[in-house]
């Protein structure tokens, strides 16, 4: 084969990757962190998008046996020491103090991409809980990302919820959830993997108020007034009426 027939060769498969490869370029991975604060927890999702090369290099991590298969086994196998190193590498600090992350629920998907390579996300689901005796009035949350440094990809950090008063990161989803990315190449994927949060302890149903009650009084006490009353007024005109 001369070399200008390999060049041409090599120059159709770069067409067919660019054109079925990922959003952000089959080398990419991407980052979402959603963060919802509540009044008792912050409740956090984190995605991680991984385009055809680096789904490609985790492979063997994977596919234990070998045999091709990726089968339910191995997948959670995967998974669960996956989601060890991802939580390492999320750092979460309330009011100066590293704060621990709680595991919720995980999931793993492989999806078709390009040259029939797969590309493989990760659904992670945490909670912070928020403890009475721990929070100000006024608190501030930092949240950091360092998994995967230096890697490209869509980087998007959202903050929703009740009792935020300054954010550096917004509430808009612009992704949805890394599911659609912008096909203008002119705008420019965001690269957040830092978040600071200042909000409001907002109080729980448990410290309010209880609601006020009705006081409840049995019906047989209610005859009894009832007739105790008329017993007592039939008793004064009867006695009113008598000759002096």
């Amino acid at each position: 084969m001369n070399l200008r027939r390999t060049g041409t060769l090599l120059g159709l498969c770069l067409v067919a990757i660019s054109a079925f490869s990922h959003p952000m370029g089959n080398f990419s991975i991407s980052h979402y962190a959603r963060l919802v604060f509540g009044p008792e927890k912050i409740d956090l999702l984190y995605l991680i998008d991984m385009a055809e090369i680096p789904a490609f290099q985790e492979k063997p991590l994977l596919d234990l046996n070998g045999n091709g298969t990726i089968e339910e086994s191995e997948q959670n196998a995967y998974l669960s020491r996956k989601v060890k190193e991802l939580s390492e590498g999320l750092v979460v600090w309330l009011n100066g103090t590293r704060y621990p992350l709680k595991s919720v629920s995980q999931q793993l998907e492989l999806l078709s991409g390009g040259l029939n390579l797969p590309t493989l996300r990760i659904y992670l689901k945490y909670e912070i809980p928020l403890r009475a005796g721990q929070l100000k009035d006024v608190n501030v949350l930092e949240y950091k990302d360092t998994n995967f440094s230096g890697r490209v990809g869509w980087k998007e950090i959202v903050v929703q919820g009740e009792g935020i008063q300054e954010s550096s990161a917004p509430g808009i989803d612009k992704s949805q959830q890394l599911t659609h990315y912008p096909e203008d190449p002119a705008i420019r994927p965001p690269a957040d993997l830092e978040a600071r949060v200042r909000f409001r302890r907002i109080p729980t149903t448990a410290n309010a108020a209880p609601p006020s009650r009705l006081i409840s009084v049995p019906t047989w006490t209610v005859l009894l007034v009832i007739l105790g009353g008329g017993v007592f007024l039939a008793w004064r005109r009867f006695s009113g009426s008598r000759p002096v």
